[in-house]
């Protein structure tokens, strides 16, 4: 049995949301699912960028892994989705502001996020096929957008989401 990724995830998404009998219920998962294949593909680089020994099967990957929250990745999307960073960011980066495709990233990571809430706990939303095609193009743009950023602002990103950030 393999790990199911975030190209799965994606894949699994479009199922649902493209499903002849698809309701609702099918749109919101896809919707759901869409955000995770992005929330999982940053915890795999994460995971795999902060462990030197190369072996993804071991626990000490899947505490790295772990270690990522949607609270603290939230936050930190935030202030990268900004054209200039915060001062307070700005001297955790030591740099006054992120690449275009982080800001695309870390913009989408929110849209995504505030979807998924909608998606999982709000009873009155409804959602269509166009909405969940949408969010699932945003997922695949969010991650080409994250995987082109240069690899050192990638790994001020995963470091700054995966610690509480103090300097």
């Amino acid at each position: 049995m393999g790990v199911v990724g975030p190209a799965d995830l994606l894949a699994a998404a479009r199922l649902l949301a493209g499903a002849e009998t698809a309701t609702d219920a099918h749109f919101r998962r896809a919707i759901s699912t869409a955000y995770y294949a992005l929330f999982h593909h940053v915890l795999a680089a994460g995971a795999t960028r902060f462990l030197h020994d190369g072996k993804m099967d071991g626990s000490a990957y899947a505490v790295l892994y772990r270690g990522f929250s949607h609270g603290r990745m939230k936050t930190v999307c935030e202030a990268l989705s900004l054209v200039t960073l915060s001062r307070g960011f700005a001297r955790l980066f030591r740099r006054a502001s992120v690449s275009s495709d982080m800001r695309t990233f870390a913009a989408t990571f929110l849209e995504l996020q505030e979807a998924r809430h909608l998606a999982d706990y709000d009873p009155l939303e409804a959602f269509t096929f166009e909405d969940a095609d949408a969010f699932i193009g945003d997922a695949e743009t969010a991650i080409m957008a994250f995987d082109r950023a240069e690899s050192d602002e990638r790994d001020d990103v995963l470091a700054l989401m995966l610690t509480s950030g103090r300097g």
